[in-house]
């Protein structure tokens, strides 16, 4: 939290220092220290470290085993933060994004194949949403369909290509307004108009989804999920009487998502003292947290209520063991089960240095060195401090991008250092 902190206020340096203690310490921290870590390194400037480590981090998140939302024996002995740390469905997918951003304000060269990488991961994802069983929800993301478009836009050739990028964007999140422009030009076959670049600003505004402990009541769906969890435990036939006695548990610790307030909006992008618009949301990070934690509430508190009677039958047995029986059984279990459910926590682990929202804007700006104003909006359209100034070097034809990290104002822009052409 500390790093974070620093992170929201802009003491680069701070967050730096104590995220890589944290990636080179305990393994239950160290991988979503490293997430936060590629986050603050992106915000520095330091493209290539931050494409470095995130490519690291996919590769590993990849090569970690499916988890079953309820049939995990490591979460059912103790509670879910032995488990290992696996990135949600829609942040595998924001992870090949974000490494396509990385591309783009680096050399570009691979940013297409991270589009291509997150979209493959997007439909598998999807398949196996469609699984009748399955707690999470098909989360669509726009991100890396809209960069494949822009990427094949610039090529000046590839326009159906793009078309098809952008209606699949429209699709997904049809608040985008700007996407039924971008559907017109590159129906048109039109990148930009003569002596014209194209400008994209790509702003990560606000405090990303967090997640915190709080506790949450039983329901009978959940209750029905740990009975089931349990026979499979067992390894009983189901029948009358094969059904597991639940405790009367009326609630337990879970995780809930929590986005910090912010008065941050959008970025106002200016230029030649005219405001050229406002950054548009094309992924909605907060919403995707919400929806997943949600929809696999269900499941995470059957596995609380599953462990309480796993750890009920575990301390009966040690009474046993002890040869105790009576009121001093009775005051043994007790007190051995409220002790142990007491040390359960919930696993708030998370990718904690994601914005709040992922925003886009486009603009043609005219060949030559220029010079752009960066203004944060609050959510009435007011700029509420004033404008960060920054120039950009536009070429005939070409995209050139620009990545704005602000969670609170603007904490730091990320200027490309190549553009995409034919």
């Amino acid at each position: 939290m500390q790093a974070r902190d620093a992170f929201a206020f802009g003491d680069l340096e701070s967050a730096d220092k104590l995220l890589s203690e944290l990636a080179e310490g305990p393994k239950r921290t160290r991988h979503q220290s490293q997430l936060d870590l590629a986050m603050v390194e992106l915000a520095r400037g330091d493209v290539s470290a931050a494409e470095s480590r995130m490519r690291e981090l996919r590769d590993h998140f990849d090569a970690l085993p499916d988890t079953a939302p309820v049939n995990d024996a490591a979460s059912l002995a103790a509670d879910d933060r032995v488990r290992p740390f696996q990135l949600a469905g829609y942040e595998q997918v924001l992870l090949r994004s974000m490494l396509a951003i990385c591309s783009l304000a680096g050399d570009a060269t691979d940013a297409e194949a991270y589009c291509l990488q997150a979209q493959t991961r997007q439909a598998e994802l999807n398949r196996q949403a469609e699984d009748a069983d399955s707690p999470t929800p098909k989360q669509q993301l726009a991100l890396a369909p809209y960069l494949q478009g822009t990427l094949r836009e610039a090529t000046h050739q590839n326009y159906d290509d793009a078309e098809r990028a952008f209606r699949l964007v429209s699709s997904i999140q049809p608040e985008f307004a700007p996407a039924v422009d971008d559907i017109a030009r590159a129906n048109r076959g039109a990148h930009s108009a003569a002596g014209h670049g194209v400008l994209y600003v790509f702003a990560m505004v606000g405090h990303g989804p967090r997640l915190v402990e709080t506790v949450a009541p039983t329901t009978t769906t959940s209750l029905q999920i740990a009975s089931t969890l349990l026979r499979s435990i067992h390894n009983h036939e189901q029948g009358d009487d094969d059904e597991p006695v639940l405790p009367n548990v009326v609630s337990v610790k879970v995780p809930q998502v929590e986005i910090p307030p912010c008065d941050l909006a959008a970025i106002g992008v200016s230029f030649g003292g005219q405001l050229l618009g406002a950054t548009q949301t094309i992924t909605d990070i907060g919403q995707l947290a919400a929806e997943k934690v949600e929809a696999e509430m269900p499941w995470t508190i059957a596995r609380a209520v599953a462990r309480r009677v796993l750890k009920e039958a575990s301390v009966v047995a040690t009474a046993q063991s002890l040869g105790l029986s009576g009121n001093a059984a009775a005051a043994f279990e007790f007190a051995a089960i409220n002790a142990w459910s007491a040390t359960e926590k919930a696993d708030t682990r998370c990718w904690g240095l994601l914005p709040r929202e992922i925003q886009v804007l486009r603009a043609e700006l005219p060949v030559g060195t220029q010079e752009i104003q960066l203004s944060p909006l609050a959510f009435t359209g007011q700029s509420f401090a004033p404008p960060q100034r920054h120039s950009v070097t536009i070429e005939d034809g070409r995209n050139h991008y620009l990545v704005v990290i602000a969670p609170e104002q603007i904490l730091s822009v990320v200027p490309s250092t190549a553009s995409t052409s034919p």
